[in-house]
């Protein structure tokens, strides 16, 4: 993926914003949407970058070792 800027005028970069936060997405993953469906172009596979990660953060654990032991804890759960 590549790195661009935009100036948006204020009434397009609310709308965007209220689009994103309605959604559960990122403004840039609106966005990206928005250009593909403009130019006509076909949606990509899915990214994790994309993904609606809304369970993060979501509880406690209880371990205090989590924010070190992260990959681990995650095999552990997956297994």
């Amino acid at each position: 993926m590549t790195r661009t800027q935009l100036q948006l005028d204020n009434g397009t970069y609310q709308a965007l914003r209220h689009r994103a936060y309605a959604e559960s997405r990122s403004i840039s993953a609106v966005a990206r949407e928005a250009l593909r469906k403009g130019l006509g172009l076909e949606e990509p596979a899915h990214s994790l970058k994309d993904a609606k990660l809304t369970f993060v953060s979501s509880g406690a654990s209880g371990r205090k070792d989590i924010s070190v032991r992260h990959d681990e804890a995650l095999d552990e759960d997956f297994q």
